[in-house]
């Protein structure tokens, strides 16, 4: 589940060391759903939603600190969950786990825009808007428009392009920027978790937390302690 910053080898035991970001942040998944993700190989679309989690575990999520809305899309958007719906990190995590594969075309566009109307419809404050549109393909419907409008409303958009059929043109008209631009296979999802990470606490002032689990033997025993370091960026 969890992106390791490092890891670090010790005569009894080993120490895994991650961060969790810490800042004010609204993050919007908008999930593709269709049919071409399973036909690519079994237990893909299982492998979006775990690329998913491992993005939320990442972050501090709070009402304070950063909160988080899904949508599912295919021929049409679902909404999952709003921003206001959970503030504790276990609760996302089990509301994602119960999304269900919905098959179907590629409308990624629609999906942008129905994203905009129901959860960046109501900005708050200083709070950093952030959306990761997730697709396979390419999309049935224009993206640019959407992005267009999303992009004007201050919304910092990263497009992921899974797998090898994504139309890259498509995802350099969704992003914000060709910097903001990422692919990876099905199973390659993990290697791109800690630079979005990243990316999307920019231009914040925030706290990374890292956490270290030292996992060591101990009589025959396996244990486990935790040691938390703070550190400071001014991105």
């Amino acid at each position: 589940m969890l992106s390791f910053l490092f890891t670090y080898r010790l005569s009894f035991g080993t120490i895994y060391c991650f961060t969790v970001c810490q800042a004010k942040l609204d993050i919007a998944f908008v999930i593709d759903g269709s049919g071409s993700i399973e036909a690519y190989g079994r237990g893909n679309f299982k492998r979006c939603l775990n690329f998913v989690k491992r993005l939320v575990v990442s972050f501090k999520i709070s009402r304070r600190f950063t909160r988080v809305g899904v949508v599912l899309f295919s021929y049409r958007p679902r909404l999952i969950f709003r921003f206001s719906s959970y503030s504790r990190k276990r609760d996302i995590l089990r509301a994602i786990n119960k999304i269900k594969y919905p098959r179907g075309g590629t409308k990624t566009g629609l999906a942008m825009s129905y994203a905009q109307r129901v959860l960046f419809r109501r900005r708050r404050g200083s709070r950093k808007s952030v959306m990761i549109v997730m697709t396979d393909g390419r999309s049935q419907d224009r993206v640019s428009g959407a992005a267009r409008a999303l992009k004007t409303n201050r919304v910092t958009i990263f497009a992921v392009g899974i797998g090898r059929r994504y139309n890259i043109n498509q995802l350099f008209q969704i992003a914000s920027s060709r910097r903001h631009v990422y692919t990876a296979g099905f199973k390659n999802l993990p290697s791109i978790v800690r630079v979005i990470k990243t990316k999307a606490c920019a231009g914040k002032r925030i706290f990374l937390k890292a956490i270290c689990l030292l996992v060591c033997f101990v009589c025959g025993c396996l244990c486990f302690s935790f040691i938390f370091v703070f550190f400071l960026f001014d991105f």
